[in-house]
């Protein structure tokens, strides 16, 4: 019985399968530049030590939300003094746990359990009086139990320190299913920017820029790349499902030991 690698390893059709992953983004998200020019210019005043435009993106899963934060937040960490921060409210969906792993990735040794809301807020304003600005990402926003109260902290903490904190909340629901209170909604002075999901041409693209990287040459034709993001495009625009497609199509073409994969790996 053959319990690992497969009867072909020697010739997989793979090169390097963990590009397929959605954790695994290109060096630039591709077919997003609006996107990106917009989300940069909401954190640029950062920079100059001016208030951020505090922004919510929002639109289905697997469209680029997550990726084009992340890169724009990565070039202004190059290019700047601020410390971009990234965090995701799945994991951290209560005040004090989001609010301590905020502290954390400043480099603050804060226990994950235990402090107080008032103590973790008195840090977070010291670490931004004695330090830079930061500007904070909120992933999957509308996870977060406490939606209000973080807003409202992070509203508040912004009048009080000497380096500004900006915002950007990334949400798949839309702006009015957050049920942010008025008072919140006033202060913060959202604005937002949606996503739409991506169209079979710009699936396309994506794809054959991740087949360069992910399979051997030959292996994936033009008619297998074209058939998924068709289906894609027309079932749902996320990119994620894309990849897992190619992905499980060709770990079946390596388990048959055929030298690409095919249209029936795909339908399969």
């Amino acid at each position: 019985m053959l319990l690992f690698g497969s009867s072909n390893s020697g010739n997989s059709v793979f090169r390097d399968r963990s590009v397929l992953t959605s954790d695994s983004p290109l060096d630039t998200p591709i077919g997003r530049d609006d996107e990106i020019e917009r989300i940069a210019e909401a954190v640029q005043p950062l920079t100059r030590r001016n208030p951020a435009e505090n922004l919510l993106i929002y639109g289905p899963a697997g469209i680029g939300k997550s990726t084009c934060v992340q890169h724009v937040f990565g070039e202004l960490e190059k290019h700047s003094r601020i410390k971009p921060v990234f965090i995701n409210c799945w994991q951290y969906n209560t005040r004090s746990s989001l609010l301590t792993e905020l502290l954390i990735q400043l480099g603050y040794p804060a226990p994950r359990k235990g402090k107080p809301v008032d103590v973790l807020l008195s840090k977070l304003s010291e670490w931004l009086n004695k330090n830079r600005g930061v500007a904070v990402a909120l992933d999957e926003f509308d996870q977060l139990e406490d939606k209000n109260k973080v807003v409202y902290d992070l509203l508040m903490l912004n009048q009080e320190v000497e380096n500004r904190l900006g915002t950007v909340l990334i949400s798949n629901q839309l702006p009015s299913q957050l049920f942010l209170d008025p008072r919140s909604n006033s202060r913060l002075s959202l604005y937002t920017l949606q996503f739409e999901p991506y169209g079979s041409e710009r699936l396309e693209e994506i794809l054959r820029s991740r087949v360069e990287q992910t399979f051997q040459p030959g292996t994936v034709p033009d008619e297998v790349i074209q058939r998924v993001a068709e289906q894609v495009a027309d079932e749902s625009g996320d990119c994620r499902k894309a990849l897992e497609m190619l992905l499980k199509a060709g770990r079946r073409a390596d388990q048959e030991g055929k030298p690409e994969l095919s249209i029936e790996d795909i339908n399969r």
